[in-house]
């Protein structure tokens, strides 16, 4: 194999393989690459609130700068309609975020339930790989510094307790187009 093949079979395979994990909902309303992470469907009473928590897992180490750690929050329906969305900028580090849904569901019904999902998005950090001017250079999306762990709870209006409590979130897989430097082709 010649050493042009050997590089652009590396760019195809970056091209392919490298989208798996540049996850980027459907229902996030970003073209931002990064990490995204879904509940599944859970119902929610107007007796209920859902909150969905997010945990910044990196440590507070004294004397060291901690890395940006910003986070999308919101609540979609079972129809995929956004209900509720926050965004926070940054979440310090052993530090938590919060986003509080209560449904409207008529208190009238009998048995009503609202079907929600919890969504998180965390966007990557971008390293330019060095090259000149006038040549694209390609921009590969890396999550550094920025770890978190979300938790979704279902929570009684009356008493206070949780009723549902999870920490099972989904990636939502994506995919990407990445641009290749100048004079390089896939064939």
């Amino acid at each position: 194999m010649s050493r042009f093949a050997f590089h652009q079979s590396a760019w195809g395979g970056l091209v392919m393989f490298g989208s798996l994990f540049l996850a980027q909902a459907q229902t996030i309303s970003t073209s931002v690459p990064g990490a995204t992470v879904t509940t599944g469907i859970v119902g929610v009473t107007s007796a209920e609130t859902a909150r969905l928590n997010v945990l910044n897992l990196q440590p507070v180490i004294p004397g060291v700068t901690s890395v940006s750690c910003p986070a999308t929050l919101e609540f979609y329906d079972d129809t995929g309609a956004l209900l509720k969305q926050l965004a926070v900028t940054n979440i310090s580090p052993a530090a938590s975020a919060s986003l509080v849904f209560k449904p409207p569901v008529p208190s009238t019904a009998v048995n009503a339930r609202a079907q929600i999902r919890a969504v998180v998005f965390t966007p990557a950090t971008s390293f330019v790989s060095p090259g000149s001017e006038p040549t694209p250079t390609l921009v590969l999306p890396l999550s550094i510094g920025c770890n978190v762990m979300p938790s979704l709870e279902i929570i009684d209006d009356l008493t206070g307790s949780t009723r549902t409590f999870t920490t099972d979130l989904r990636a939502m897989p994506g995919s990407r187009i990445l641009p290749l430097p100048g004079g390089v082709r896939l064939r």
